[in-house]
């Protein structure tokens, strides 16, 4: 059972002496946690007020003051969000969802000592900008804590239209960074986890993040705010680079088009305020849960993360950025016509994903890769390399252009579950990070492969959050990642560096999406 299991089921029916309470005290207020298994945890802590009513659609406010102890045993709301079928790869919390969401999760040690101040590592959750939450399966911070003797933090944040929607110049000035509330509101975590970590045993002057899918993006996305400056020193990009965000003119598109599904014009934008909760998440879904994202708008975001270069804003931060092998296996899984992929219906999308001046260069390149792959997988890989490789690396090239250092790296370790079809799909690392294979192994299995996986993977986290390099002594040297070696570590049961891995298909995409890897 995993930590958080626990902590939720302690406060309730634990056994006499399985678990103890334990106090903390905040800048808004003490709260009482459980201490369970080695590790002090605490769920649902606010960190910024309600979102909903006259908040709605503004920049977080601060959190109420609270008399006495708040009960602090059980995760908050999850922020507005439709639900979603159901995938056997991605188990999402069930959670009610609320606007009152704005909280944050922790785990500590409970063994450090009274003036300890250790590294601090911040989770932020997956979902592209539209779903999930800081507690869907697999992502228990007590093993990595109590393992690494971390503190691990996650957080909620708004999502999807609550958290993205740029309401555009009708609004007024109060609402110019509508397009960016989601991120705001991480920027609001980070500096209550400035001013309250300590209390946990964490070191406020070194915290982490890490992030995975969504996670990587909202990384990516802080990494060119001013306001995030100097609220963390290091960074962990898990398949979630995101270089290029939404321009204004694409937010406002977006904004058309949400309108359009209310009836409404521009002018009545801020009618959008006085929507029921249900009705007003309904309409995001129709415009597309995944065409909100963070939005340049020239102040909060001036620029793109990675484009045309890195953003000075975070030049002194150190990055770790990677992705899997397979990552749109997991995508593809959910469609059953995938294994039927033959020759034509491949061609077609290769065209598609490609553009057709490149899909005959690009399938070549691909088939003489690997010859001996179906057409199902052939097609996995063009677009694992689209959607996720090539911001990888082009985001790691330009940041490493900076002073502080970047590392790089991919999952290949293979996937025995549904008969190997998945290989290294996207989000087979999660498990291995958090130590929770026990307990949210579905996309991994278990056995002793999936242990020394959670142990290589682990350690690395952990050694980047206390030091800023992920170099551990059961791995091979690990160099920074440059423009001239692009040296690479690829996590397997025989972990190996790699220099600059699949060559030929970088350049390649280089020029198929107009953006280059290659140094000046």
């Amino acid at each position: 059972m995993a930590f958080g299991t626990v902590v939720a089921a302690c406060a309730v029916d634990a056994a006499p002496g399985s678990a103890e309470e334990v106090i903390a005290t905040t800048r808004t207020g003490k709260v009482k946690g459980v201490s369970s298994e080695g590790v002090d945890g605490f769920l649902g802590i606010p960190y910024a007020a309600d979102t909903g009513g006259a908040n709605r659609f503004l920049p977080p406010r601060p959190a109420p003051e609270w008399k006495g102890v708040r009960d602090a045993t059980r995760p908050g709301n999850r922020c507005p969000q439709p639900p979603l079928p159901a995938n056997p790869l991605f188990r999402f919390s069930d959670l009610p969802v609320s606007e009152d969401c704005l909280v944050v999760n922790i785990w500590s040690p409970a063994d450090r000592k009274r003036n300890e101040r250790l590294p601090v590592m911040v989770w932020l959750h997956g979902g592209g900008y539209g779903f999930g939450s800081s507690y869907d399966a697999g992502y228990d911070g007590g093993r990595l804590a109590k393992g690494e003797r971390v503190v691990v933090v996650s957080l909620n944040h708004r999502l999807n239209g609550f958290g993205y929607l740029d309401l555009g110049p009708e609004a007024g000035p109060a609402y110019a960074a509508s397009g960016l509330n989601g991120q705001i509101d991480i920027i609001a975590a980070l500096r209550w986890v400035r001013a309250n970590i300590g209390e946990f045993g964490g070191d406020a002057g070194n915290v982490t993040l890490f992030g995975q899918s969504g996670g990587g993006g909202k990384i990516s996305a802080l990494l060119a705010m001013p306001a995030s400056k100097g609220l963390f020193r290091k960074a962990i990009i898990q398949s979630g680079s995101d270089p290029l965000m939404r321009t204004s003119e694409q937010g406002l598109a977006v904004r058309a088009q949400t309108l359009a599904g209310a009836g409404l014009s521009p002018g009545d934008i801020l009618k959008l305020r006085e929507m029921p909760l249900d009705a007003l998440t309904a309409l995001f879904a129709k415009a597309g849960i995944l065409s909100f994202g963070p939005v340049v708008e020239g102040r909060e975001l001036p620029a793109h993360p990675s484009d045309p270069v890195a953003s000075p804003v975070s030049a002194d931060v150190a990055l770790m950025v990677g992705h899997t092998r397979d990552e749109a296996t997991a995508i593809l899984a959910a469609d059953p016509a995938w294994a039927a992929t033959d020759d034509a219906k491949l061609g077609l999308m290769a065209t598609m994903l490609m553009g057709p001046q490149f899909s005959a260069e690009g399938l070549a390149l691909y088939r003489s890769r690997s010859p001996a792959d179906k057409p199902m997988y052939i097609l996995s890989d063009i677009m694992t390399d689209k959607m996720f490789t090539h911001n990888a690396q082009l985001l790691a090239t330009r940041k490493a252009a900076q002073a502080a250092p970047v590392y790089f790296y991919r999952v290949d370790w293979q996937s025995p579950v549904m008969d190997g079809v998945l290989r290294a799909p996207h989000g087979i690392e999660i498990p291995f990070v958090f130590g929770t294979v026990e307990a949210a192994g579905e996309m991994t299995g278990k056995g002793a492969s999936q242990d020394r996986m959670t142990a290589l993977m682990q350690h690395s986290w952990g050694a980047f959050a206390r030091s800023g390099n992920p170099s551990t002594p059961a791995l091979p040297a690990w160099p920074p990642y440059n423009a001239k070696t692009r040296a690479t570590m690829i996590f397997a049961d025989k972990p190996e560096v790699v220099s600059d891995p699949d060559a030929k298909l970088r350049r390649f995409w280089d020029k198929a999406s107009g953006l280059s890897t290659e140094s000046d």
